[in-house]
Parts: structure tokens; sequence; C-alpha cells
């Protein structure tokens, strides 16, 4: 952070730097056209010389004049875009080193329940229920560190050239699948999934990708939805341009964070005490995107946030 102040205040001095000497410069040239005015018509100070003289002067001033707002507006916009360069950067290496410091907090955490669970388990000699409770704990641990590490291939995958697999499948099998395996795995969860349209709908696409996309909109709901709140899908394909909602009744997302959320690494200020790295809503963006689908979020009624995919018309 200090390296990064000390490059911004090096880069305004050396750019006040040059400005000061193009004005210099300016200053200059316009002087010495003076000067030599003065030259030409102190020895022949006749009508045409001083006329000859004076055109020759506006000329070097107009030329100066001409050529020092070009190069000051030209200066002025580098300026203006290696600054905005210089704040891209830095931004995006802050949310960087916070997307590191959040995979790390991340990452130690199952690893120590995990191991805890583990020692507990390898030093007491524990039975019946209490051998249960460790062993969920141990494999409620891998689960998470699993969940983190695939989100970050994923992210990698996705800058790939052939990142997508294209098949079709069944939209509405997919959906009670994926959910169905997602409270599997989280059996705290509620869930309610509702159907709007007749099913055997085709979509094309990749599936795994799709099933990566809807398992982080569910945890994304689930994390913010009070306990026993269920969290609502409802798959519409009774038109033409099928969507998918994932409906939650949490503290929802004010309207100036909606679009920063899919942002990489991005955490909405006052979530910096839940977990999460930033990047599973991005995930979520950049497969919809890849689809060519959309995706929004809104408000839910009486408070929360819905998530909404719109599909490509078939």
């Amino acid at each position: 952070m200090k390296g990064g102040r000390r490059a911004r205040a090096l880069f305004l001095v050396l750019a006040t730097y040059v400005f000061l000497q193009l004005a210099w410069w300016v200053n200059l040239l316009i002087s010495s056209a003076a000067t030599l005015f003065e030259t030409r018509t102190a020895f022949n100070p006749s009508p045409d010389v001083l006329e000859a003289a004076l055109q020759d002067w506006e000329k070097t001033v107009l030329m100066v004049a001409a050529e020092g707002v070009i190069f000051s507006l030209l200066f002025m916009f580098g300026l203006s875009w290696i600054w905005r360069v210089m704040r891209a950067d830095n931004y995006i290496l802050a949310r960087e080193r916070n997307f590191v410091m959040a995979v790390t907090h991340e990452l130690k955490t199952p690893i120590a329940s995990t191991r805890l669970a583990i020692d507990t388990l390898k030093r007491l000699d524990l039975k019946g229920a209490d051998r249960d409770d460790m062993l969920d704990v141990a494999r409620s641990g891998t689960l998470r560190l699993e969940r983190r590490v695939e989100d970050i291939l994923q992210a990698t995958r996705l800058n790939l050239p052939d990142a997508l697999v294209r098949s079709p499948f069944d939209i509405t099998e997919f959906v009670e699948d994926t959910v169905s395996t997602f409270m599997h795995l989280h059996p705290e969860a509620s869930i309610t999934v509702t159907l709007v349209g007749d099913s055997g709908l085709l979509l094309q696409g990749d599936e795994e990708m799709w099933r990566l996309c809807l398992i982080n909109l569910l945890e994304n709901a689930i994390k913010y939805s009070p306990q026993h709140s269920p969290v609502e899908v409802i798959l519409d394909t009774s038109t033409s341009k099928p969507n998918l909602s994932i409906i939650d009744h949490g503290p929802g997302i004010p309207p100036e964070e909606r679009k920063k959320v899919f942002e990489a690494f991005y955490r909405v200020p006052r979530d910096k005490d839940v977990e999460g790295t930033g990047l599973g809503l991005h995930l979520v963006y950049r497969i919809v995107k890849m689809h060519g689908a959309e995706i929004h979020v809104m408000s839910t009624a009486g408070g929360g946030a819905t998530f909404v995919i719109d599909w490509p018309a078939n």
C-alpha cells in the first residue's frame, strides 16, 4: 500500500515537472521571437521590414500556441489515462490481496476444524452419538474445503477458450437434481422448489457449469437467510424465455451494490464478518454470460434478495 502511494506521488511530481518544462519552453520560444522582432526592426525600422517582422512574430506565436495547446491536451489525456490505469491496477491488487486473505481464512478454518475432529477421535475413545458428531464435523470441514478449492479451480478454468462443454439437458430435471443434491449435502437447509410450465424443456449448455452456478446461488441464499426461513427456487418454462429465480428473505442487497456483487473478490462492506471469498457470485455471472443468458438482482417482497436468470428465447 505504501509502495503504491509512493509511486503515485512520484508520478505526480514527474507530471508536474514535465508540464512546467513545457511552459518554460513556450515562454522561451515566445521570448526569442520577441527578441528577433526587436533586433530586425531596430536596424531597419521601415514599414515593410516592420510589417514582415510582425507577421513572422505572429506566425511564431500562433505556431507555438497551437503546438502547445495540442501537446497540453495530449499530455493531459495521457496523464488521465495513466492515472486511471494506475488506480484500476491498485484496486485490482487490493481486491486480490483481500481475496488471498479471505481464501487463507476460508481454507484454514475447515482444515482446523477437520484436524480438531480427527485429533479428538484419535485421543478419546468416543462411542455412539459423540463419535458420529465428530465425524460429521470432519466431513463438514472437508466438504467446505472442497467447495472453496472447486471455486478457485473453476474460476481459472473459465479463462480458457474451451471452458464450456455444451450439450442438451433437461432443465427441469437439472434444477430438481441439483437442489436435491444440495439438500443432501446441507440437511439443515430449507429449500422449496416451484415449477411453472411444462417439463421436458431442453437447454443447450454446459450442465456442470450450470450446476456450479445454481449451487453457488443456493449457498449464497442459505448463508444470508434467517434460520428456518426457506429459500425459494422457482423455474418458469411457460414462456418463450425460461427463467430461474432464487429467492431469500435475508437482509437483501442495497441497490448501489447490486452490480458490484458480481465483480471478482468483491464483498458488500457490511458482510466483512461473513465467511466467503467474493468469488462465488462472480463465477455465477461469468457462467451466465458465457451461455448468452442474463442475471439480475432485485428486492424480495418483505425483505431479502432475488436472483433471476433469464435464458435466451428458444
